[in-house]
């Protein structure tokens, strides 16, 4: 459990968002949600839920008509959003995963091609989706997760180096977590990390995805804490993808190959009596959840690929444990959805696609009773 102070602050940051008064919606006609919770809530729980059910309101994603994605773009395999509102992609250039790319040690098996020549990180005017600068050639062999931190770090995950990358936002190297091509288990490697996010704290939580199934948590300067996995008892993931941090600082997983979203705190895991046990949120249409993101409390997820379940977009209220929406776009349909991403200031969200390699952008409008 949080200390005082650290709880008084965590009070104040709500009091804060609500002040941004959203309406309420009564939204939540899909009901056929399954879920298993611990309605142990201390009092900054109980503040959280009641005031997230009096003023926050789920907003709707709508596709932007006018947007046009990038031609010529590799395997869109990440999206986000900076601090401005730019979006930032991360793709894999002339890269494909295929069977063939790791043996059956994890270890990739095409490093004699050197890393990939093109710009990996490209930034792209929100309005038109014009690429409008780029860098990170010569740097990763097989891109996967991008996250931007309240200060605007960019970090990425390399599924061929085994890796995670801080850099500030102009690209300049700042941290590497990992070691180069090697694949482990232990507090100085990863197999194939998926995504990053980092906590409000500074502390950075890595998914370490394919191959490990676990979450690893590292203070702000890169030294490890400790590791969140099935041995702990209560939890068992199996492809941890994607990562979002709601205002409680609770973290959410895509835990993908379970078809569900698991959210815990991260933080004190293992180490409270009084701990607010991890709780999973299930729906009869999610199949492989792939990309999560969040705001204003709410998430917004895509699945992939499932066999005989369509393929959508879910707007998910994680305190009530519901679906308030699922939508996808108007003018054709997704195909292989990978990442999704939100504007800070909750204006747009992006979905980013491997298959056809574009991004799709929604605007969110917030419907009024």
């Amino acid at each position: 459990m949080a200390d005082g102070g650290s709880r008084f602050s965590r009070v104040l940051s709500v009091l804060a968002i609500v002040v941004l008064k959203c309406v309420t919606s009564n939204e939540g006609e899909f009901d056929n949600v399954i879920y298993d919770d611990g309605n142990n809530f201390d009092g900054f729980e109980a503040l959280y839920r009641r005031f997230h059910n009096e003023f926050y309101a789920p907003a709707y994603p709508v596709e932007n008509s006018f947007w046009r994605s990038p031609e010529n773009l590799g395997e869109v395999s990440g999206v986000a959003v900076d601090l401005t509102g730019n979006v930032v992609i991360f793709h894999r250039g002339d890269r494909t995963w295929n069977y063939g790319t790791f043996n059956d040690n994890a270890e990739y098996q095409e490093n004699y091609r050197g890393p990939i020549r093109d710009n990996t990180v490209l930034t792209l005017n929100p309005k038109t989706g014009e690429v409008v600068h780029g860098w990170g050639n010569q740097t990763f062999y097989l891109p996967h997760g991008i996250h931007i931190d309240p200060y605007g770090n960019v970090w990425l995950t390399d599924i061929a180096l085994h890796q995670v990358f801080k850099f500030s936002a102009s690209g300049e190297p700042q941290l590497v977590l990992g070691q180069r091509f090697e694949p482990g288990n232990d507090n100085e490697h990863f197999c194939q990390p998926t995504s990053v996010a980092v906590l409000p704290s500074g502390e950075i939580v890595v998914a370490d995805g394919y191959c490990n199934n676990r979450l690893v948590l590292f203070d702000g300067r890169g030294n490890p804490k400790y590791t969140i996995d099935e041995r702990l008892g209560w939890i068992t993931l199996r492809v941890p993808h994607s990562l979002t941090i709601l205002p409680n600082r609770q973290v959410c997983v895509a835990d993908r190959e379970n078809w569900r979203i698991v959210c815990l705190d991260v933080t004190f895991s293992g180490f409270s009596q009084n701990l607010e046990p991890p709780y999973s949120i299930r729906h009869r249409q999610f199949g492989r959840i792939f990309g999560i993101a969040s705001y204003h409390g709410f998430i917004y997820a895509v699945n992939g690929m499932t066999s005989n379940i369509p393929i959508k977009g879910f707007t998910i209220d994680p305190v009530n444990q519901n679906i308030t929406g699922i939508w996808g776009p108007e003018s054709s349909s997704f195909k292989m959805p990978h990442a999704i991403a939100i504007c800070p200031y909750g204006k747009a969200l992006y979905v980013s696609e491997i298959g056809p390699n574009k991004i799709w952008k929604f605007d969110l409008v917030t419907k009024s009773n």
